[in-house]
């Protein structure tokens, strides 16, 4: 979420939105991702940070120096990255699906960028 969040140029990505979905017995997960708002005009910078150390850095340097606070390994991280990159890389095309003009679709190119 962190990483799509950079990738978008989410600004709206403080702790109220994110949750958790109760499973049973005792178990949590994420809930799925909300109320994401892509910013063409702003700064990226993150309202939660990745981790005290990289601050509110928006990049994936940022958030790769920091994968191992998450115990993420190396390999992992980077097909994480590769998967959340190649499925960020196809916005124009779920914008147009979802009815978006050429225009409006151009409007938002710099949060994508």
């Amino acid at each position: 979420m962190v990483m799509f969040s950079i990738l978008i140029n989410n600004v709206d990505d403080h702790l109220h939105n994110h949750g958790f979905l109760h499973v049973g017995h005792g178990q949590w997960r994420l809930a799925p991702a909300f109320d994401l708002n892509p910013f063409p005009d702003r700064v990226r910078e993150l309202k939660t940070w990745i981790s005290p150390r990289a601050g509110p850095e928006a990049s994936l340097d940022a958030l790769r120096s920091e994968a191992p606070y998450f115990r993420i390994k190396q390999t992992q991280r980077e097909a994480i990255i590769g998967e959340v990159t190649h499925a960020v890389s196809e916005w124009r095309l779920q914008g147009s699906r979802l009815g978006m003009s050429p225009v409006e679709l151009d409007a938002f190119a710099d949060a994508f960028g």
